[in-house]
């Protein structure tokens, strides 16, 4: 299969699901349009890296080029609003991380989560599946705000490590 063709495959298998993250992040019809339109830009500049189109690895290659596209467009606008980029990226992870798994089973990912660390384990739960920012979860776990975005990075990273 050409380039072409591979592009045309993942803009057809992951466009909608991409244009739902990215709406879940921006809030915004247009930017979320545009923000697909440029993470499509950036992975055909990356078809190399891309195996199987359909694939957990692919769905999740395509998810975080569309997340990463997403937070520049919001860091571009936090000067206007001042808001905390921090939050922002926190905030995100949120619905990208649930489409990102969505493709693993529920057995999948229990077994993946009881293998981490109780630290990991405790922000992945009350940031994702409680849906509590990470201000409250790192006041409910009595830690630092700094410390519960270092811990709530390597519980992602771990547990990609887990399952992939």
């Amino acid at each position: 299969m050409n380039g072409g063709e591979k592009l045309t495959q993942i803009y057809i298998k992951y466009r909608r699901l991409m244009l739902c993250a990215a709406l879940d992040i921006l809030k915004n019809r247009q930017d979320s349009e545009d923000a697909v339109q440029d993470a499509f830009v950036r992975i055909s500049e990356n078809l190399d890296n891309i195996g199987e189109v359909d694939s957990p690895r692919t769905r999740s290659f395509v998810m975080v080029v569309t997340r990463n596209i997403c937070l520049n467009i919001l860091r571009r606008k936090r000067f206007e609003s001042g808001a905390d980029i921090d939050e922002l990226n926190a905030v995100s992870d949120h619905s990208v991380e649930k489409q990102a798994f969505s493709s693993f089973g529920v057995a999948e990912l229990e077994s993946a989560l009881k293998r981490l660390p109780p630290e990991l384990r405790d922000i992945l739960y009350l940031t994702v599946y409680e849906e509590m920012s990470l201000k409250d979860a790192a006041r409910l776990l009595g830690i630092s705000y700094e410390a519960a975005k270092s811990r709530a990075r390597r519980a992602r990273k771990k547990l990609i490590e887990i399952l992939y």
